[in-house]
């Protein structure tokens, strides 16, 4: 699906915070607010924007995003347990500046890491399973056949 930069750039603030009004949205992306108004209704139309799903006080509003309109409909979970020699703290930080992975979850049974990742295809898995060994993690990649419900956010950049 074609998303220019504004639309992505819409779908990136409206996860972010749901409630912003389309005045703000709109000089954010350059857009007057009725054109924002526009632009975010299209991209209901088109079944990209999923509508706004509330969460309680601490995590706000946001909107939900169609993983397969935006070309990361691969969902994969990658389980890397580190060696005795791998820089943990800079490891977990270079994971939460890879857009694709959506969760970095710490596993009490071995010390190991559960990482959630949303790609455009099985070919992006081997790039981020081949990253975790290179860092001393032993990896293992388990993919999504399906999914009955799911709570998230994503990349769209």
């Amino acid at each position: 699906m074609n998303l220019d930069q504004v639309d992505r750039r819409l779908l990136a603030l409206l996860q972010l915070e749901g409630r912003m009004a389309y005045q703000d949205l709109g000089q954010a992306v350059g857009l007057s607010g009725p054109a924002a108004f526009q632009r975010v209704r299209k991209l209901e139309a088109r079944r990209i924007v999923l509508g706004y799903h509330a969460r309680r006080i601490v995590l706000g509003y946001h909107a939900r995003v169609d993983a397969q309109a935006i070309g990361r409909g691969f969902l994969a979970f990658v389980r890397a347990v580190p060696g005795p020699n791998t820089p943990i703290a800079s490891l977990v930080r270079q994971w939460a500046a890879v857009g694709d992975i959506q969760e970095c979850h710490r596993l009490g049974s071995d010390g190991g890491y559960l990482l959630k990742l949303r790609v455009a295809g099985i070919e992006h898995l081997a790039a981020h399973a081949d990253a975790a060994r290179r860092a001393g993690c032993t990896v293992s990649v388990d993919v999504a056949m399906d999914s009955p419900f799911e709570r998230w956010t994503l990349p769209v950049g």
